[in-house]
């Protein structure tokens, strides 16, 4: 017996190995492994790798700029100095050598001396016209067949002339390598390309050291640029110009403030160009049935105050930014007939805001740009979403196809004027529509739009949705947050979750003969851990402590109570045994020990014998010595607990140790051995041992006292 009265293992009768704290570690290890393994699995799922971050490819991100120049690299020929430049230097020698030649006149001989630049100009103060077989002539350009033709030299144009290159089938090399590139620029006068259908002209950077188009962007590149003038082109391939700048960034042209550029280009190609086309300050550009791909940075860039830009019929694809970029108080763009498709960025982004939110050295308006159409029109595969409009009042999309895995059309206040009507908006990752902001007078009808989670987040706006077919995978429909407000009548609803139409944070909506026959409902909890299925299994992992933990607490509390009763029992078998010492009575002396009288010996000679052959003496009383006990008989009920057997026989007695007890219920309860060893948990034949060892015992002490 244990010092606190359990029963001790040898009692029960186990002898098996002591395993718990074995079974502990293992559990441990296991669930280590487990957890690691998800990680792994996990990594693997996502990024096809177990160790990412180990991973270098995984740590660099693809570069939106060429790479920068080798301070120490140097091409045969080339000019050190130069060869130590970096692209922004470059870039601002540029500014340096036109400002520098605009100061000259078109015959001072510092312009080919100092600069290697043939400027043209005005003759006699009358507009004046120039040919590919002028600039031949001039020694700007060499012929090297009847169809090819290479720009040594640098070329200005200036207010009152005009430079038309228009030659179906040539091809224009602009000279560009690391020792000096060229570059034709039209300084307040008119740049025109021109070739025919079928017969383009080609325009594309050449380093002859190579004898190959120039692809290197950090030791500068040959570009096109006009100023305060005119650039056309019909029928025309640009290849592999520009750097750095946007004013150097291949095809661009910029207005000084007090006069805008203006640009049309037709049926036209731009292939690797560093910007596709980039308009600074400009107004009325118009681009049609024409291609831009593969650009470094953004496909079409229009910004800085520029307006009435018209794009047509045109593709833009994979730029290294975003498709089509409108910014800084750039306004009325209208796209139609376009497709934006493998941008880096978003397919299209219109960003009106303004300048400033308050008085500015600049003196900057405080109203946002507006004027935004996107019509019959497709974006899709673009890595930041399809459509951002940002701040931009009036803005119509209408009879477009948006197909991303991110945001399909993303709309931020403040705004007023939103219509979003018949387009086909498609998220697999993320959200079809997404409007957001301080947005009033904003509308969106007979559109199918579909999304993950969410079809149409609204937050903070006020929204009619009248007439649309709205799909999610496992989410809602509709979502508002943020006091958003929104009529939604007489849409139809497909997909699984809790609410087709969500509401948070004091949002409200007006709702209205909107068709839900398609859609299931499905607790919101459920569908949050089916989009992360990894968390099933953590949600299994976890079950397993949170079912023992319980039993465990269980368990220690009907110790606690077991050990309460024992040491209760104790106390009182202590009290009562010091209680029965107390009353026993004093014990009176023996009679002395003398030679028995012969009347005495008599008696006690004719006394008959005990029955166990024991004689009394004389003048003792005769005293009967208990019975051995025997088991009762086995009681009619079977207990189920410890107070079912304190009833009956045992009813208010108390024990010494839970192995007294248990010899009680079965010799004077008069339960069954197998009834008793189950209820305490002890093996059966170690029961019966100690209720044959009682019984010996008492018939020991029953023989003693005869």
């Amino acid at each position: 017996m244990a010092e606190d009265g359990a029963i001790t293992a040898q009692e029960r009768g186990d002898s098996h190995f002591a395993f718990r704290g074995v079974a502990r570690v293992f559990m441990v290890v296991a669930v280590v492994v487990l957890v690691a393994g998800v990680i792994l699995a996990g990594n693997f799922v996502h990024t096809g790798s177990f160790l990412p971050w180990l991973d270098d490819d995984a740590r660099s991100s693809a570069a939106v700029v060429g790479p920068a120049p080798d301070p120490s690299g140097n091409a045969d020929g080339a000019d050190p100095a130069a060869a130590s430049q970096t692209a922004a230097d470059r870039v601002a020698a540029e500014d340096t050598r036109l400002s520098a030649v605009a100061a000259l006149g078109s015959t001072d001989p510092a312009l080919i001396d100092a600069w290697s630049t043939v400027v043209l100009g005005a003759r006699n103060g009358q507009p004046t016209g120039y040919s590919l077989s002028d600039l031949v002539a001039l020694g700007a350009v060499r012929q090297d067949d009847p169809t090819t033709f290479t720009l040594q030299r640098n070329v200005v144009v200036r207010s009152g002339a005009e430079l038309d290159l228009v030659a179906p089938g040539a091809t224009l090399r602009m000279t560009s390598s690391p020792a000096a590139s060229t570059s034709i620029v039209g300084w307040g006068g008119t740049v025109r390309f021109g070739g025919a259908d079928g017969s383009p002209l080609r325009v594309a950077s050449w380093d002859d050291t190579v004898a190959a188009p120039d692809t290197d962007e950090g030791d500068g590149r040959a570009y096109i640029r006009v100023r305060d003038g005119v650039l056309a082109s019909t029928f025309t391939d640009f290849a592999d110009l520009g750097y750095w700048s946007g004013r150097t960034g291949g095809l661009a042209i910029t207005g000084s403030g007090t006069v805008d550029a203006t640009a049309q280009l037709e049926n036209s190609t731009m292939a690797g160009l560093h910007y596709g086309f980039f308009a600074s300050e400009s107004t009325g550009v118009g681009i049609s049935d024409s291609t831009i791909s593969d650009s470094t940075l953004t496909g079409i860039e229009l910004t800085n105050g520029g307006h009435d830009f018209r794009v047509e019929r045109t593709t833009v694809r994979d730029s290294g930014s975003d498709g089509i970029a409108l910014s800084r108080q750039s306004r009325a763009l209208s796209l139609t007939g376009v497709t934006v498709e493998g941008a880096a960025g978003w397919g299209v982004r219109v960003d009106g805001s303004a300048l400033a939110d308050g008085p500015t050295t600049g003196g900057y308006g405080l109203t946002p740009s507006s004027e935004f159409t996107l019509v019959d029109s497709r974006v899709q595969d673009n890595r930041d979403g399809g459509v951002r409009v940002i701040s931009t009042d009036k803005t119509e999309i209408r009879q477009s196809t948006v197909d991303e895995d991110r945001t399909a059309v993303l709309v931020e206040g403040p705004l007023t004027g939103l219509a979003v009507t018949n387009v086909d908006l498609s998220s697999s990752e993320l959200r079809g529509l997404d409007i957001t902001g301080r947005i009033t007078d904003a509308r969106v009808s007979d559109s199918r739009i579909v999304g993950r989670r969410i079809a149409t987040e609204i937050t903070g706006a006020a929204v009619v949705m009248t007439g649309n077919d709205l799909t999610v995978a496992a989410g809602s429909a509709v979502e508002l947050a943020e006091d958003a407000r929104a009529d939604i009548t007489g849409n139809t609803f497909h997909g699984v979750g809790q609410d087709a139409v969500a509401m948070w944070a004091g949002s409200r909506s007006m709702q209205a003969e909107n068709d839900e026959s398609d859609w299931t409902f499905q607790w919101a909890w459920v569908g949050w851990m089916n989009e992360h299925p990894m968390m099933w299994m953590w949600a299994l992992v976890l079950l397993i402590p949170a079912i023992g933990l319980p039993v465990l607490w269980r368990r220690r509390r009907e110790h606690r109570r077991l050990r309460e009763l024992l040491r209760e029992a104790l106390l009182r078998h202590g009290e009562e045994q010091v209680a029965a010492y107390r009353a026993l009575p004093t014990p009176e002396p023996l009679p002395s020990a003398g030679p028995l009288s012969s009347a005495t010996a008599s008696s006690a000679a004719s006394a008959p014998p005990a029955a166990d052959g024991a004689t009394d003496l004389p003048g003792t009383p005769h005293t009967v010595p208990p019975r051995p006990r025997a088991p009762r008989a086995p009681a009619t009920s079977r207990p189920r607990s410890f107070a079912d057997l304190r009833t009956g026989v045992l009813e208010g007695r108390t024990f010494a140790s839970l192995r007294e007890f248990a010899i009680a219920a079965v010799v004077e309860g008069g339960y069954s051995v197998s009834t008793i060893s189950r209820l305490f948990r002890i093996q059966q034949w170690r029961l019966q041992q100690w209720v044959d060892d009682a019984l010996s015992v008492d018939a020991t002490s029953t023989r003693g006292l005869r």
